[in-house]
């Protein structure tokens, strides 16, 4: 049955008609000079018009030639097959793997439906790949480190319209490691999904003997030198009585051991270490319980996870009792803009009412803590001109104790503080490295630069700056530092402190900043007004200033870190954690410095990402909330495996590159750590589709039972009669011929 229509919206009368009327007006035209020209000579160019006349109005009125036309189809079957690293066990007695049964299986099985199915297969891990021919399956082998099923599954539903496909079959051990939930994916298809399992349910075996380590707790994150734990669950089947050693491994090297009496009770049994890691930067901490002479699979014997150890963040709380120049440049020129502090500045505008500055989100402080959880939420405190009678004995008891703990405290000189202000003989000036003296100590108020003591130009805190200090044996050498306008007077040093500078106006050289151990902290007096001009006075002529270093490296000293800080642009990139699930986002950071070393947010940041398939993928980092120049984004990693990470920032006309950052997706070993055929898992995914599970030895049951029958498809097809530029250009040529024959005929 076939049928013309016009797109026009015309019927074909009228297109013949047009067509009829114009031919006859043609016709009419040449009548007069039939008589002038022999027979072949009008007829030539009548044809010529006529043929002009028509490709115009089939371009005019675009005929189209439609018709239905019947079909036969082969339904289609997609067959997923399973290429993950747990398929490469032999968990039977035939000793063939679970993947080389399965791949015999499908090839069979192919052979015998090839001519009543048309056939698809797609090979599955951590991704899922579509294979032209079933003649490459010898090629495959059974190596991903992770298992989806839910990408299998979504592969399958894209592969054809569902109309179109008969079933799926799905063969797999059922081993789901993945973030998706399969079950989830598997009743969006409408397409019945038929399971098929391969492998055993190792336990169901009386004679089976197996160590395993089932699960391992390990933080994504350590902390530098203080307590970690791990917790490891092992679990032993067929072996009750016997004494194992269990190890715990840090990048290969065996740093714990426990010893462990399995039980005959089902279930995982618990093992605990603890250790302080002591090196910065990515780790793999290994579980292993050796294998016992009896056991058949080894590859469960361990358990890893990646971690990354870092040095813990620096939270500041800053109590100032007046709003003068030396809190404003503190928090503005220091606190605000190093990258790597927290800071909470409190600033007293009357009588036990402060005005709050902080980056720290989500905190709720408005005055100075007064219990023990809120005053352990710092990891150094600093005290400005703040009266002792502000603070309450027992509340700067809770100051003491947090220090001893390892804190750091440093207090500022001031109108009101130190020993004018009333702290001799107080919980927190007992901590000070100096003796204070009474409230009528009184003030220096000449000017003076301070002078480094031996210890002092070798400190920490005057890493890459002591040259702008004058020492006993001679003057500074960079010339120009502004010096103070004097300091508040202390008796001298206490036994135990050290000296790092002194007031050299003063006939006893009297200290300006002394430093002390106290328990597991650190304290510190600073007695000099005001450090300000030391930010302004350089800054103002465009000079270098030891600003931003003195107090950022007083600050990490006070923390228990003694890294110096650069007064130069920089970016440090990382990620939260050195490990991830696969699908799991990897949230990646970056802290950009300027060419003064504080933190910018006028950067332009990108993190390259590099993975197993070496083409390199880039993320734009945005600007987050907190401390001045950090920056965030996520990526999504494809596959599991290594990835490489290096952020690069534009500040200005600097380009910047961080070092490279590794993560891994996927746990090593992951594919081992559940070796047991998960029947339930792949029955679900079977019931919920409307599809069976069977087990592969009788799987040729379910294959004998697919409905083989041809399907008739009625298909629709349209072809138009026209084409606009062949139509055109010979519409062009129609007239151009008639023309020149025309002029041949001497005809006007």
């Amino acid at each position: 049955m076939f049928n013309i229509t016009l797109e026009q919206g015309y019927g074909v009368t009228t297109m013949l008609a047009v067509a009829g009327a114009a031919i006859l007006l043609s016709g009419l035209f040449y009548y007069r000079a039939f008589g002038m020209l022999r027979r072949a000579e009008w007829q030539t160019l009548l044809a010529l018009r006529i043929v002009a006349i028509l490709l115009i109005v089939l371009l005019l009125f675009r005929p189209v030639f439609s018709y239905h036309k019947d079909l036969t189809e082969r339904p289609a079957l997609i067959f997923l097959l399973d290429s993950s690293s747990s398929m490469s066990i032999s968990d039977d007695a035939s000793g063939v793997t679970r993947f080389n049964r399965s791949r015999q299986q499908v090839q069979k099985w192919w052979e015998k439906m090839q001519d009543d199915f048309n056939l698809h297969l797609i090979e599955f891990s951590e991704r899922a790949r579509s294979m032209e021919d079933v003649k490459a399956l010898p090629t495959l082998s059974p190596d991903g480190k992770a298992t989806s099923l839910s990408r299998a599954l979504v592969a399958a539903a894209k592969k054809l319209p569902r109309k179109d496909v008969e079933a799926v079959i799905m063969l797999s051990d059922g081993v789901h490691n993945s973030a998706r939930n399969p079950l989830e994916v598997a009743v969006k298809m409408g397409i019945p999904v038929h399971t098929v399992g391969v492998g055993a349910s190792l336990r169901s075996n009386v004679s089976y003997r197996d160590i395993q380590v089932t699960g391992m707790d390990c933080p994504d994150r350590m902390m530098l030198n203080n307590k970690a734990q791990i917790k490891a669950s092992v679990e032993g089947i067929g072996l009750a009585g016997r004494v194992v050693k269990v190890l715990l491994q840090d990048d290969g090297k065996t740093i714990e051991e426990a010893e462990l009496t399995l039980d005959e009770i089902e279930g995982s049994q618990e093992v605990t270490f603890e250790f302080r890691p002591t090196v910065k930067g990515t780790h793999t901490y290994t579980v292993q319980v050796p294998p016992a002479s009896e056991e058949k699979i080894e590859e469960n014997n361990q358990r890893s996870a990646v971690t990354l150890v870092v040095e813990p963040g620096i939270r500041v709380l800053y109590v100032e009792g007046t709003l003068r120049a030396e809190y404003g440049a503190l928090v503005d020129r220091f606190l605000a803009k190093d990258p790597d502090l927290e800071f909470c500045a409190l600033v007293q505008t009357r009588p036990n009412v402060f005005l709050r500055r902080s980056n720290i989100e989500g905190l709720e402080l408005t005055a100075i803590p007064a219990d023990e959880e809120m005053v352990n939420k710092f990891d150094v405190f600093i005290i400005g001109d703040l009266d002792n009678s502000y603070i309450r004995p027992q509340h700067q008891e809770l100051f003491a104790k947090r220090i001893r703990n390892g804190a750091g405290l440093v207090m500022l000189g001031g109108y009101h503080s130190l020993g004018p202000g009333g702290y001799a003989g107080t919980p927190l000036g007992d901590l000070l490295p100096v003796r204070l003296g009474s409230r009528e100590i009184g003030q220096i108020t000449d000017l003076f630069l301070p002078q480094l003591t031996p210890d002092g130009a070798r400190h920490p805190i005057f890493a890459n700056i002591s040259g702008f200090f004058p020492t006993k044996t001679g003057t500074a050498k960079v010339a120009g530092l502004p010096p103070l306008d004097g300091c508040t007077r202390v008796e001298g040093p206490r036994a135990g402190a050290t000296v790092l500078a002194i007031c050299p106006v003063d006939p006893n050289s009297m200290p300006v900043l002394a430093v002390q151990p106290v328990g597991k902290g650190r304290t510190a007096v600073f007695s000099g007004d005001t450090t300000r001009k030391w930010q302004q006075g350089p800054r103002a002529l465009d000079q270098e200033s030891p600003f931003l270093r003195f107090w950022g490296q007083m600050v990490r000293w006070l923390a228990g870190r003694s890294g110096a800080v650069e007064a130069k642009a920089g970016i440090t990139g990382s990620t939260d954690k050195a490990y991830y699930e696969p699908e799991e986002p990897i949230r990646i950071s970056a802290v950009v410095r300027d060419e003064r070393g504080e933190g910018t947010d006028d950067a332009k940041v990108t993190a390259k990402i590099r993975g197993h398939s070496g083409r390199p993928e880039k993320v734009d980092l945005s600007v987050v909330p907190g401390p001045g120049g950090h920056y965030s984004g996520s990526f999504e990693p494809k596959a599991a495996g290594a990835y490489e990470v290096v952020v690069e920032g534009r500040v200005a006309e600097l380009t910047l590159e961080s070092e490279k950052i590794q993560v891994e997706v996927g746990r090593p070993n992951l594919e081992f750590e559940k070796l047991d055929l998960d029947d339930k898992m792949l029955g679900r995914i079977a019931s919920d589709t409307g599809g069976r599970y069977v087990h592969i030895t009788t799987a040729d049951h379910l294959i004998d039972q697919l409905d083989r029958t041809q399907r008739k498809k009625r298909v629709y097809l349209e072809k138009q009669l026209y084409w606009p530029p062949l139509f055109w250009l010979l519409f062009v040529g129609v007239l151009t011929a008639e023309w020149i024959l025309r002029k041949r005929f001497q005809l006007r």
